[in-house]
């Protein structure tokens, strides 16, 4: 019968060893199949678990597509770039000293704006990187939730599953999320930096074309 149990014991959690790293899932978990044979009222105790799951998973997704934005910014910036340097030398080559001034104003103005765009896109990754580590937080917290509720219901073999190590594992996603955090405040520092070197460059621009040119966030 001990031997039994053990075997019972055995499939109520995967040892999914190395995956935590990857950010695919936390290394102790519950087999969804016990839950089967838990009835669903007590299943519903799971809820907070799961919502918190779910909000991690929107925060994520949501850097995601900040990320895809700022791409396709970065992108547009360096187009106009481009533009902007190529009518400078235009107007150079026309002896319009007036013009290619402010060609040359607009083209720092964008080469700051693609700097700050590029710095952004830094700090969004690692909002990301810290995401995906909350994210693994709160999977690790909801499987200590399922291993609670198995435990509570005494499903076969839940004597054998050890709810401090489920709890040492939620302890450790948290270290690693704390270790992270230096790296976004950090960056977001860069990043303003940069953003005020852009603001600079506009307002140079703006003052050299009586406003006429220069917003900001018109890019």
């Amino acid at each position: 019968m001990r031997n039994n149990s053990r075997i019972i014991a055995a499939s109520l959690f995967l040892l999914a060893i190395g995956l935590g790293g990857c950010g695919s899932g936390p290394r102790l978990r519950v087999a969804g199949d016990v839950l089967d044979r838990i009835t669903i009222e007590h299943q519903l105790l799971l809820f907070d678990a799961e919502n918190e799951l779910n909000i991690a998973v929107d925060r994520r997704d949501q850097v995601v597509e900040e990320i895809a934005h700022l791409k396709h910014r970065r992108r547009t910036a360096q187009k106009k770039l481009s533009v902007a340097e190529r009518d400078q030398e235009v107007f150079e080559a026309k002896n319009n000293p007036a013009k290619a001034q402010v060609a040359g104003l607009r083209a720092q103005a964008e080469g700051a704006h693609d700097r700050y765009l590029e710095q952004r896109l830094d700090w969004a990754r690692s909002r990301l990187n810290l995401e995906r580590k909350q994210l693994l937080v709160a999977k690790a917290r909801f499987e200590l939730a399922k291993a609670k509720l198995v435990k509570r219901n005494n499903v076969p073999g839940a004597s054998e599953i050890e709810l401090k190590d489920f709890e040492e594992q939620v302890k450790d996603y948290q270290n690693e999320v704390k270790e992270s955090r230096p790296e976004v405040a950090d960056a977001q520092k860069s990043m303003a930096q940069v953003e005020n070197e852009w603001t600079k460059a506009v307002r140079k621009l703006q003052s050299a074309t009586g406003g006429a040119i220069g917003s900001r966030w018109l890019d």
